[in-house]
């Protein structure tokens, strides 16, 4: 187990390492120049070139490369090149609302798409089971960004139950919290759910076709019974699958919804370091929301291995080999 986890823990690091060299060649590609947005158009070639000194862009690729990979090691991811604030500590301020944003959504499309998943699939031949795959249809194709613009405009603008913006921090007030966070959870949760709803069908379908859920039948269980206490783990598998999958779309829909919705996370830090031509703001983010999902899928390839046996089986034979 101690080598498999060593492994794992190898591949994050490895992942990480070439995603962090694919992101910062790539910000060098691109046009713009941090020096010309902080002096401005006016700004003279020798004032210029003084600035991109003092900031160390004169520097070749391979040099800023290590220097900044040097510091994220050391804890230490420089300072923002116009606001001139300490980028991981700014980055450590803004983790928790995007990691709530994030893990709130996804907590709750997993409880949604198992109840109404299962549900469908225990009603696929009649008008209820219809009911939800259109449903389940509609929500897969709506964006997240104009979900939550609708949803702005009516609990917020029409009805006034929701605030339209702005973030109450929950050890600060709860309840504001809850509520500046609601529209946005559910922006994220509903394309997911609807997404997920569809695995966890199918997966239960082919469960309740089981022998073992018509021996729990048999010994007087309906079939709704039979599917939520003998089926739900066995079904629960492709939908881990595919959250594993979904973990990068939800975090890239949260850099989006917290624009929609004025969140001080870490995508509105991304974008205004974009919109800044803050290549070493935006390396850095990219890099800490990379290793964010790489550890996620580590944890649920871990949660994947525990819900199915056959995981730790070949895990075992692979340490005995």
């Amino acid at each position: 187990m101690v080598r498999v986890l060593v492994r794992a823990v190898a591949s994050v690091v490895a992942s990480a390492l070439m995603g962090s060299i694919i992101v910062f060649l790539l910000l060098r590609l691109l046009k713009g120049d941090v020096a010309t947005v902080i002096l401005g158009q006016t700004a003279t070639r020798e004032a210029l070139e003084e600035l991109r000194a003092e900031m160390g862009l004169d520097a070749s690729l391979v040099e800023q490369y290590l220097q900044w990979i040097g510091g994220v090691l050391q804890g230490d991811m420089g300072t923002s090149y116009a606001a001139e604030f300490d980028i991981a500590h700014e980055i450590w301020v803004r983790i928790p609302l995007t990691f709530t944003l994030a893990f709130s959504s996804l907590i709750l499309s997993v409880i949604v798409a198992l109840v109404i998943g299962t549900f469908s699939a225990i009603h696929a031949k009649n008008w209820r089971g219809t009911t939800v795959d259109i449903l389940s249809q509609v929500g897969i194709a709506v964006p997240s960004f104009w979900l939550g613009l609708l949803m702005a405009t009516l609990f917020a603008v029409h009805l006034g139950w929701l605030p339209a913006g702005g973030y109450v921090p929950l050890s600060e007030d709860f309840v504001r919290g809850v509520k500046s966070l609601t529209m946005p959870v559910l922006a994220l949760a509903i394309p997911l759910s609807a997404v997920l709803v569809r695995y966890v069908r199918s997966g239960m379908l082919e469960v309740l076709d089981e022998d073992f859920i018509r021996t729990a039948q048999a010994k007087g269980l309906t079939l709704r019974r039979a599917a939520w206490r003998h089926g739900i783990r066995n079904a629960s598998i492709p939908l881990v699958t595919v959250t594993i999958l979904q973990l990068g779309q939800l975090l890239a829909g949260a850099v989006v919804i917290e624009n929609v919705f004025t969140l001080p996370g870490l995508g509105r830090m991304l974008v205004v370091a974009v919109g800044g031509r803050e290549p070493l703001s935006v390396q850095s983010l990219a890099l800490v929301l990379m290793l964010m999902i790489l550890t996620l899928n580590f944890l649920m390839d871990i949660a994947y291995g525990l819900l199915d046996p056959r995981i730790r089986g070949r895990g075992r034979t692979v340490l005995h080999a």
